[in-house]
């Protein structure tokens, strides 16, 4: 653990000719280890060109990708008297640039000087450092820390959100999928995490809910079953009740569009009828009906009991079970927000009894009208939404509150823009909506449409992979690991969707999880037990505590050229890639990043099987020590980024 503080880092470099590590107020060396080698070239181009240390350090940059080099000068940013020409002093740097322990000779591109760190020193300061972090390498919160800090943000993650008794469709699946990611990012970051599935338990499909199951053989006997087969005879009866009234409906909205009279008197009396009945019955469970609640809570309770262990296969634990409900039974959510608005002047009544906000009248007409109660008295989605935010706020006191929704901007943007016109500009600012595409939004893979059934596709896709001769090896052969694999596979096959569409994704895709090669959930797979295999084989051939040797005690001239160098770079940028995460809350650098680092180990394994082939490595053993920390680093840093996706690392 000796890298984790200043002295220790300082007693690393001894050897290397160079001072203690020069301080800077933005410079985070104990977590970046880039950062030690910025402040360094920060003072080497101080004295070289005159100018303030500061300024030297903020005109270096991290490159932007590793055939760039790793830090950049970036010399309009230096801000030098006189407007000197700057590729005249691009020239001057590369040439008059001693020679430095840390870098090797920099070349000059245009405005940009650029650096590559020095090979014979970057293994010895870097893979103690990551090793000595272990799965805080990378993170701002480190997971050891048993008190967190005292300024510690709090951040709402609201995602995955089916309703009850509906379909788990696509748009469920990802927000689950890109929800954990999200929440498992700022957590990374230091912050108080509330991970809340916001349940559709509210609503008119209520309503069908209740009709289906006086009419499909709803009784008691079915809550005394295991919440699987429960919560699947309640999805059954919904599915009833939906393809019943889905024709009456698809015929509305037709009628609506081509403003046709083509239904008979007795047509318009059955679809009004069930319509209406839909309506009467969440109605009676807004107003407190006993029998309505009595079932609601009911199935509400088998719902959340079926959805917690489900999830859990996916690695995901909620923190908090709330939805609609939780501001409309008791009424004082609702109607509090609803006689503020009326006070302030925000909601009128239009023409057809409903109260509406028309955000024309507040300064944007892109955002239409949106309904608050609807004629017969029910609440509409965007009032309980607005009443909803500010309970939470009053709960947690958030610092920020994140939607994972598909699509629904318009929605909320009215949500936001409401709580702002009701006076409270500071919590309308902590809310951000993070989109994805919703279609297709039939079930996924034709299946029943319960999350139970989608999971157990996702390990017979594993099987159907695993069929393959050769295509994992033994030890990922083991029934109880197939499950694990086929939902990991799932999450990266969706994460990586995202990846330069600006969250456009693609319908799922069954045969692309069998997928092995390329930027697919079981390639990372197999290369990350390809490298466990690696360490497995060099511990077993050494026969000794080398991996535990100091590191100024190892021979690292095995790792200073070809693709073990390039790994060792790309490990150096892991910190820099999860905060970039962070930042964008997109998945795809991070995936991008990792089968980078995959790309390069493999060219390092598949050197050390050839030279095990031709018998080299087994007298050799300079190489054992210094092979064994790499791989030991690599993998920490692949389990590093798998958590952060929310994938459980198998070997």
């Amino acid at each position: 653990m000796a890298t984790r503080t200043l002295d220790g880092l300082t007693a690393l470099l001894q050897g290397l000719d160079l001072d203690e590590i020069p301080t800077f107020p933005s410079a985070d060396p104990l977590r970046q280890p880039v950062d030690i080698f910025h402040a360094y070239l920060a003072v080497a181009l101080q004295a070289l060109v005159g100018c303030d240390a500061q300024q030297a350090y903020d005109s270096i940059t991290p490159a932007n990708t590793v055939g760039n080099g790793d830090l950049d000068i970036v010399l309009p940013k230096l801000k030098l008297p006189g407007d000197p020409n700057l590729q005249d002093l691009a020239a001057d740097i590369t040439r008059n640039f001693p020679a430095h322990p840390l870098f090797v000779v920099p070349w000059k591109d245009k405005a940009h000087v650029r650096f590559c760190l020095q090979p014979k020193a970057l293994p010895r300061i870097l893979l103690p450092y990551i090793l000595d972090r272990g799965p805080s390498y990378g993170i701002l919160q480190d997971p050891d820390s048993p008190d967190p800090p005292s300024d510690q943000k709090t951040v709402l993650v609201e995602f995955s959100s089916p309703n009850l008794g509906q379909d788990f469709r696509t748009d469920h699946l990802r927000s689950t999928i890109l929800g954990a990611f999200v929440s498992n990012t700022y957590e990374a970051m230091g912050w108080h995490v509330i991970r809340t599935n916001y349940l559709g338990d509210w609503g008119n499909h209520i309503g069908l809910l209740s009709l289906g199951w006086d009419r499909h053989g709803g009784s008691d006997e079915i809550f005394s079953k295991p919440p699987g087969e429960a919560f699947r005879a309640i999805h059954d009866i919904y599915s009833k009740m939906h393809d019943e009234m889905e024709p009456k409906i698809a015929a509305k909205r037709k009628k609506a569009k081509e403003k046709q009279e083509g239904a008979s008197p007795v047509e318009e009396e059955e679809e009004e009828a069930i319509f209406a009945e839909r309506a009467a019955a969440f109605k009676r469970l807004e107003e407190g009906d006993a029998k309505e609640v009595e079932l609601w809570e009911k199935i509400r309770k088998i719902s959340v009991e079926y959805y917690e262990g489900t999830y859990k296969k996916m690695g995901v634990v909620f923190d908090d079970y709330s939805g609609e409900s939780l501001v409309c039974r008791d009424g004082k959510g609702v109607q509090g927000v609803e006689e503020k608005l009326k006070e302030l002047g925000i909601s009128e009544q239009d023409e057809h009894g409903l109260w509406v906000v028309n955000f024309a009248n507040h300064g944007n007409v892109k955002l239409g009208t949106g309904t608050l109660r609807g004629k017969d008295g029910i609440t509409g989605y965007l009032l309980r939404d607005i009443a909803s935010v500010l309970h939470r706020h009053e709960k947690y006191g958030f610092d920020k509150l994140i939607f994972v929704v598909g699509e629904q901007n318009q929605h909320f943007q009215q949500v936001a823009l409401v709580i702002k016109l009701m006076g409270l500009p500071e919590i309308e600012a902590k809310l951000q909506h993070l989109t994805f595409a919703k279609n297709p939004s039939v079930p996924i893979w034709g299946e029943s449409g319960l999350l139970g059934d989608i999971l157990e596709r996702c390990e017979q896709y594993a099987q159907l992979a695993a069929a393959d001769s050769g295509a994992f090896p033994p030890r990922l052969q083991v029934n109880e690991k197939l499950n694990t694999l086929g939902i990991n596979t799932l999450a990266i096959q969706e994460l990586n969707t995202r990846k330069g569409n600006k969250g456009i994704s693609t319908s799922f895709d069954g045969e692309a999880l069998m997928l092995t090669e390329g930027e697919t959930g079981l390639g990372l797979q197999l290369g990350y037990a390809r490298l466990c295999t690696a360490i497995d084989d060099i511990g077993s051939s050494s026969g000794s505590s080398s991996s535990s040797s100091s590191s100024s005690e190892i021979d690292f001239s095995s790792l200073w050229e070809g693709s073990w160098i390039e790994v060792l770079r790309l490990l150096a940028r892991f910190p820099a890639v999860t905060n970039a995460a962070h930042k964008s809350l997109e998945p795809g650098p991070l995936l991008t990043y990792m089968f980078s680092v995959l790309d390069e180990l493999g060219y390092c394994l598949d050197d050390v099987e050839e030279e095990d082939e031709a018998g080299g490595q087994e007298s050799d053993g300079s190489k054992f020590a210094a092979r064994s920390l790499l791989f030991r680093s690599t993998k920490q840093v692949l389990e590093n980024g798998m958590r952060l996706l929310n994938v459980t690392p198998v070997s």
